[in-house]
């Protein structure tokens, strides 16, 4: 798992599936996804909605076209970013990605 920033409140950890979907998006979306996890989730990471159906128990917050998917580690303050894509396909369940209970 990818560590992004240990911030004053959560740390922010990555899956190595969502690692590797963020280095594949263009730059400035890049760029503004990993500043919104560093100045938004890192400190409030209740600011994202809760998802239902098959990402039941999962967290989603939007930056432009964009989605992070995350699920919250309460015991151990962290933040654990599951997927990062593009609106049309971020809950397209891929058969690569495992997702954590």
């Amino acid at each position: 798992m990818k560590i992004l920033k240990k911030s004053s409140n959560w740390k922010i950890e990555f899956i190595p599936a969502a690692s590797r979907e963020i280095k594949k998006l263009p730059k400035n979306a890049r760029d503004r996804i990993i500043t919104t996890i560093e100045k938004i989730l890192s400190i409030n990471p209740y600011a994202g909605e809760l998802l239902k159906g098959d990402f039941k128990g999962y967290r989603k917050f939007r930056v432009g076209s964009y989605r992070i998917i995350y699920t919250l580690e309460k015991d151990r303050l962290v933040v654990l970013i599951i997927r990062v894509a593009h609106r049309i396909d971020v809950y397209r369940l891929p058969t690569k990605i495992s997702f954590p209970p």
